[in-house]
């Protein structure tokens, strides 16, 4: 093994046998496997780490993240192949894993310590280090089993880096501190980096992956999808299991009316044409509101009509909606909400915000389209939507630019809501720099910096 390389994984894979009792595992054991079901977690990997290079692992849960971290730090054997480890691991693979719950922070942490190599001396050096950068106070001196899953996570980041491992694994353990204790995290790995220390993180965080590794690795089902540049990994990873659908045939429609058959545009355009196949069904149990309008497909397409869940950021999202009317309403009003997968609204609006051509009032059994167009200038990441569908009287409406909102919404009819109606997926740019990265959190807000030198001029 290189001087420079920490970790070479040739040709590793794991397998585990499933028994359906303990009777037939004890069989086995004496007789043989007999017909045992065998499951392969992890399927001929090759990859090497350098030494001092922030490496990151991403997949979907049960793609064998957990089941090669475990080889690599010597707990399980591999089935085949060979792993040669170069340096002392510390590893975060579990949450309180190699903690006792009956014996305090400072106990567990002396004994972690000794289980990884240091000295008495080393330790009682080190030790004052440990309590600062867990800063659980007295809970230090408490037991353990006292403590909540953050203050387990502090201690054992605390000691696992104070004790500078040659490599350093982590899986998912950040995932439970704060936003200000992930930071401090990260600037403690970023230091350890420089001093050569190999960082191997696993997460679910594709911002982690892109702003802190070096490389990445994708697993799926046990396979290598990929390894190299992290944007492109992550790009990767949002693609799983997205299809986009084709389109096949177009035409341009406001709303039909069921009961003439007549095509009612009332100067409602829509600013695309409108596919036929593509749509994901709305199921009418998940609706909430009072029943007149239902939602009944949804799509997202891009610029080119291509349906699709995964878009790249600073992308247009076309998002198409079809509704039934089931009574006569008033002048309709369609909107949207973006979450993130924690919750977090990101943007909303609706028909009557964007002063949109839509028809004085709706009968009873006529579909409605409805295209929203936003520009994802957000973060990477997992997002949601939510519908909804109301109404208000024509003459309200009429008057709406005279009317304040509040009053404006107070006689608005909520026909139909639906929530998490469906997902999308936005992934980085391509390219290196700032291109790749153009702005810092969760959208991209119309913003401007300037610099200017003051006095005596700066060096061309």
């Amino acid at each position: 093994m290189s001087y420079e390389t920490a970790i070479i994984c040739q040709g590793v894979s794991k397998s585990y046998d499933l028994y359906n009792s303990s009777a037939q595992r004890l069989r086995s054991l004496i007789f043989g496997a007999g017909n045992v079901k065998r499951f392969t977690a992890l399927k001929s990997l090759d990859v090497e780490i350098k030494k001092g290079e922030f490496f990151g692992i991403i997949g979907r849960n049960g793609s064998g993240k957990s089941t090669l971290l475990q080889m690599i730090s010597g707990i399980i054997p591999p089935t085949s192949g060979h792993i040669r480890v170069n340096g002392r691991v510390g590893a975060m693979l579990e949450l309180g894993a190699g903690f006792n719950p009956e014996f305090t922070g400072r106990e567990n942490a002396r004994l972690n310590a000794q289980i990884l190599g240091l000295s008495n001396a080393d330790i009682t050096a080190a030790m004052p280090e440990i309590e600062k950068f867990a800063d659980i106070g007295d809970f230090i001196d408490r037991p353990v089993m006292t403590y909540s899953s953050g203050m387990f996570v502090r201690l054992a980041f605390a000691v696992q880096t104070a004790i500078n491992p040659d490599i350093l694994i982590i899986d998912e353990a950040l995932a439970v501190g704060d936003i200000f204790f992930r930071m401090k995290c990260y600037d403690r790995l970023n230091a350890l980096k420089a001093n050569g220390t190999t960082v191997i993180l696993v997460t679910h965080s594709s911002e982690d992956i892109m702003y802190y590794c070096d490389r990445a690795l994708l697993l799926d089902h046990g396979n290598v999808l990929f390894c190299g540049d992290p944007t492109e990994a992550v790009n990767r990873y949002y693609e799983l299991g997205h299809i986009s659908a084709p389109v096949q045939s177009k035409e341009v429609i406001a709303y039909i009316d069921q009961n003439d058959g007549e095509i009612h545009i009332d100067g409602a355009v829509l600013p695309v044409e409108w596919p036929i196949g593509g749509f994901s069904s709305m199921v009418p149990g998940r609706q909430t509101g009072d029943g007149k309008i239902v939602c009944m497909a949804i799509r997202m397409q891009d610029d080119a009509g291509q349906a699709k869940n995964v878009f790249r950021q600073g992308d247009t999202m076309h998002l198409l909606a079809e509704y039934r009317a089931q009574g006569d309403i008033g002048t309709p009003c369609g909107g949207f909400v973006v979450r993130t997968d924690k919750g977090v609204v990101v943007h909303g609006r609706h028909t009557a915000q964007t002063n949109a051509a839509v028809p004085r009032s709706i009968r009873d059994g006529a579909t409605i389209r409805v295209v929203h167009e936003l520009k994802l200038d957000v973060s990477v990441g997992e997002y949601v939507i939510d519908l909804g569908f109301s109404s208000f009287p024509p003459d309200v409406y009429g008057r709406q630019n005279a009317i304040p909102a509040l009053e404006l919404e107070g006689t608005a009819a909520r026909h139909s809501v639906v929530t998490a109606a469906i997902n999308f997926s936005v992934v980085g740019k391509t390219g290196g720099g700032y291109s790749a990265q153009p702005f810092y959190g969760l959208a991209g807000i119309p913003s401007q910096s300037h610099l200017a030198v003051a006095g005596k001029s700066s060096d061309a």
